[in-house]
């Protein structure tokens, strides 16, 4: 499952571009857990302890990553709770605001994008570097996604997760065989050891209080039975 990453064609770049206007809104509006985290790269605000249950689609992308973490580093393991705890606290499973979905090929629509990496804010200060090519911000960087990748990082890690050609940070499944990469590849170790998959965590979004965050959601998932985590038919987060 793991692909090589491969830019987006012309006509769905500029599809993407049309779409990334109304995402900015969330950007602004949402103050949830993870304020310190989004502070720190300009994440989107994190959404409040609400809800927190999975949509099907996205468990199964988590659970398809987890299974080829082998594949991105040899005796990688990530189990797929890691994966739902980072994507629960980054942008509640790609549907971090009424105008956010997930589409059934794991497609966030619209796409999230973060606050302009402009400095301001408390932001770290990062022009553009993909020319607003993945991020649609031709000025500064943005931070992408259900799992909130900047360009630099997505353009050094990303992965192609369901095999469709294209490593696309608005996908889930792209999205978290990416975080997979990023977990084994960055911070490798034993993630069933509470203190390593912690240090995992903060080389991922650099905040103690982001880990514990996602820490207490890992826990939540583990605890839970999957009717109560998953969602059913006609079911909502």
């Amino acid at each position: 499952m793991c692909g090589t990453l491969r830019r987006m064609s012309p006509a769905r770049s500029r599809r993407r571009r049309r779409r990334i206007g109304p995402t900015l809104l969330a950007a602004g509006l949402l103050v949830g857990i993870g304020a310190i985290a989004a502070i720190a790269l300009s994440r989107v605000e994190m959404v409040p302890l609400l809800g927190g249950r999975i949509p099907a689609v996205a468990y199964d992308a988590y659970r398809t990553a987890a299974a080829a973490a082998p594949s991105v580093r040899e005796s990688c393991a990530v189990d797929w709770t890691v994966l739902a705890g980072i994507a629960q606290v980054e942008s509640r499973h790609g549907r971090i605001d009424d105008e956010h979905d997930v589409a059934p090929d794991g497609d966030v629509e619209p796409p999230i994008r973060g606050r302009p990496l402009d400095g301001t804010r408390g932001t770290q200060t990062i022009a553009d570097t993909d020319g607003g090519e993945l991020d649609g911000d031709p000025e500064w960087d943005r931070a992408m996604g259900p799992l909130q990748f900047i360009p630099t990082t997505w353009s050094e890690l990303g992965r192609d997760g369901n095999a469709d050609g294209t490593a696309d940070p608005d996908n889930l499944y792209d999205a978290a065989l990416t975080a997979v990469a990023h977990l084994c590849l960055r911070e490798p170790g034993d993630y069933g050891d509470h203190g390593q998959l912690r240090r995992a965590l903060i080389a991922y979004n650099a905040s103690g209080r982001y880990a514990d965050d996602v820490l207490d959601w890992i826990d939540r998932y583990r605890a839970g039975t999957p009717e109560e985590i998953i969602e059913g038919p006609g079911d909502e987060a």
